[in-house]
């Protein structure tokens, strides 16, 4: 598999105008996820949940924690080697008038993207929300296979 990094020539998908800031991003969720996180993570998001990649010998796994939120609140496509998760976590309208006085709970809109990796395949893309997580599974083309190289030492 080639990974090739896709840097943005435009300001709007790099926050805050740095760019070292964004490289240092990317090369900390490379590092887990072994295939890079498409920059258009940034645009149009009010919050973002947390995002983790398992690899599994039959398949990648995405899964979203996003408590509170229902099924219907997700959209979950994929086109062009790019698997795009977006939903909205709705604010609670206060019941019998009852204010805030502290809150840390996060609401409004999100949206990440990823670039597919090559093994991965779009079609048979499976999703499903239980508990708090939704788990997106994408089969490989091909299982993983583990090489062991034997290494002469001099």
């Amino acid at each position: 598999m080639n990974l090739i990094k896709w840097t943005p020539r435009s300001s709007l998908l790099r926050p805050f105008g740095i760019d070292s800031w964004a490289d240092e991003t990317d090369r900390f969720f490379d590092s887990f996820a072994r295939w890079p996180v498409h920059p258009s993570r940034f645009h149009d998001a009010d919050w973002l949940p947390s995002f983790d990649v398992v690899e599994k010998e039959k398949e990648h796994e995405v899964r979203v924690e996003a408590p509170g939120m229902k099924k219907s609140d997700f959209h979950v496509a994929a086109k062009d080697g790019v698997l795009t998760i977006s939903g909205e976590k709705k604010d609670e309208e206060s019941k019998n008038g009852d204010r805030y006085s502290y809150r840390e709970s996060r609401y409004g809109r999100f949206s990440r993207s990823f670039r597919l990796p090559d093994e991965a395949t779009e079609k048979n893309i499976k999703a499903n929300y239980k508990d708090g997580v939704l788990t997106v599974s994408l089969p490989r083309s091909k299982p993983l296979k583990a090489k062991e190289i034997e290494v002469e030492i001099s």
